[in-house]
């Protein structure tokens, strides 16, 4: 006598081919078609397997390309309609078996209620993959957004080569995963109440190196003034004048005169080039790439990833404070932050906690400081890095599209697409603990003002600014005639 084969629930077989495809044809005796629902699936995950073990560090970079990101969107719909069909063809084509217990339902119902898992496991599927593939576009469209192309076109300059030396000015740069490498993190006041000048209101510049696996963070107050030039094509002693938050502004203005060697509508990458210049010179590193966050996009960036944990050593009261892009008319001018930590910053107090630099700081002591920009360039710090923690930390699923949108609107840089890899491997020691962060304030790195209530420009203390440079970077790293050299002027 032989015995009848197990039956067979279509049921639970949809359900296992829908965990893996072929699982629910092992299940169902057929191991002929198992194998081919399941040696495909299994091939790229070893295919993905050897390439993680042995891509090395441009692995990153290729699957952050433009052209990866669209052959992958490929992909899942391919692996989608393969998917589809493996559960559908378990699913509905298994008879259905009878059940070995209880009052027997008839075949009709028992395949209706087979059918209609089918459906929804087959609706799960295609919402998966769908929702996949809007995240890997979101991806490869912010991607495009906020970077440059592989040349560098997109933006500034460091600071070598005088006039010559390429149409943006900049040395061929190559990133070897072990050289130190510099970044200008630059927050623009795009405010509709200006709109001729886009002021440069936080100057951040950000040095790694990956070997030592050590940042440093060195804001520049944007009062200071007197910063070095690299010539003396615009002002006759190569020094500017005027506060450094306006630089971009007056060369972008006039790019003919500022950037003799880019075309005559180039002005924002002028402009931004030119900092760039004039930041690599004050702090005697090169400065290789920026990056730059629209202040007025700021707030949907903060709310996109979620409210920030953020600390007040006291109460903060600024009376002057006004969002960017609102007129004084538009809303009633003034901040409150409360003292302590508190994680409910969502983008209007973020913002406001690190862009506030009038008004006071109420300690619980009583003691009252006044606000200022270097105080206000820590809080800056102190946003950047909890940022990076907030990104982390991301919610996948329900967060992720949107913080691709917001950051696809508020920041931009010229480090090159094909190099983006490189990027986010950098990204995570700015968080770690061997992290320096300066602020060049008073009273140790910029004297007041000789006439501050007509002019309230800081003159920088260039000796000290020296001493400080040299112990973070090496006094043989310095570059450039201002910190570098104790000449006169760039032509000495």
């Amino acid at each position: 006598m032989i015995d009848n084969p197990p039956s067979r629930h279509p049921a639970l077989a949809a359900i296992l081919s829908f965990v893996f495809p072929g699982l629910g044809q092992a299940y169902a005796g057929n191991r002929r078609l198992a194998a081919v629902f399941a040696l495909p699936v299994l091939l790229l995950i070893l295919a993905v397997l050897v390439a993680v073990l042995t891509g090395g560090r441009q692995l990153m970079n290729a699957f952050l390309s433009a052209s990866f990101l669209t052959a992958l969107i490929a992909l899942d719909l391919g692996l989608m309609a393969w998917r589809l069909f493996s559960i559908a063809q378990v699913g509905l084509v298994l008879p259905a078996a009878p059940p070995t217990l209880g009052p027997a339902p008839s075949a009709t119902r028992r395949r209706g209620g087979t059918t209609l898992l089918v459906a929804v496991l087959l609706l799960a599927t295609v919402g998966m993959h769908a929702w996949a593939g809007v995240v890997i576009g979101q991806l490869n469209e912010t991607l495009g957004d906020v970077f440059g192309d592989s040349s560098g076109a997109a933006g500034g300059a460091g600071q070598h080569g005088g006039s010559g030396g390429g149409p943006l000015n900049r040395p061929d740069y190559g990133w070897d995963g072990t050289q130190r490498i510099n970044f200008l993190l630059l927050g623009i006041d795009k405010s509709t109440t200006r709109l001729h000048e886009h002021l440069t209101d936080t100057i951040l510049a950000v040095s790694v190196d990956p070997v030592a696996r050590t940042a440093v963070m060195v804001s520049v107050p944007r009062d200071t003034g007197y910063l070095p030039l690299p010539d003396r094509s615009v002002y006759p002693d190569g020094i500017y004048p005027n506060k450094i938050n306006a630089l971009s502004t007056e060369a972008s203005a006039d790019p003919a005169r500022w950037c003799p060697d880019l075309p005559v509508d180039a002005g924002e990458i002028c402009g931004l080039r030119t900092l760039e210049r004039s930041i690599g010179l004050y702090l005697g590193i090169p400065i290789h790439y920026y990056a730059t966050v629209d202040l007025n996009g700021f707030i949907e960036l903060i709310d996109s990833v979620g409210p920030l944990r953020l600390c007040l050593d006291g109460t903060l009261d600024d009376p002057t404070y006004h969002h960017p892009g609102e007129t004084w008319r538009e809303t009633p001018r003034g901040v409150l932050l409360p003292a302590g930590c508190s994680d409910t910053y969502d983008g209007r107090m973020t913002l406001a906690y690190a862009r506030a630099r009038k008004g006071t700081l109420t300690l619980p002591d009583g003691t009252v400081q006044q606000l200022n920009d270097f105080m206000r360039a820590e809080r800056q710090q102190e946003v950047l890095l909890e940022l990076r923690r907030q990104f982390a930390s991301l919610d996948l699923i329900f967060q992720l599209p949107s913080a691709l949108r917001a950051v696809s609107a508020t920041v931009a840089t010229d480090f090159p697409r094909d190099k983006a890899g490189d990027l986010a491997s950098l990204l995570p020691l700015i968080t770690g603990p061997n992290i320096e962060r300066v602020v060049l304030g008073l009273p140790r790195f910029v004297d007041p003002p000789l006439d501050p209530l007509n002019n309230y420009t800081l003159i920088p203390r260039r000796d000290d600014i020296r001493r400080t440079m040299a112990r973070l970077f090496g006094a043989d790293q310095l570059e450039g005639w201002y910190v570098a050299s104790d000449a006169p002027g760039p032509d000495a």
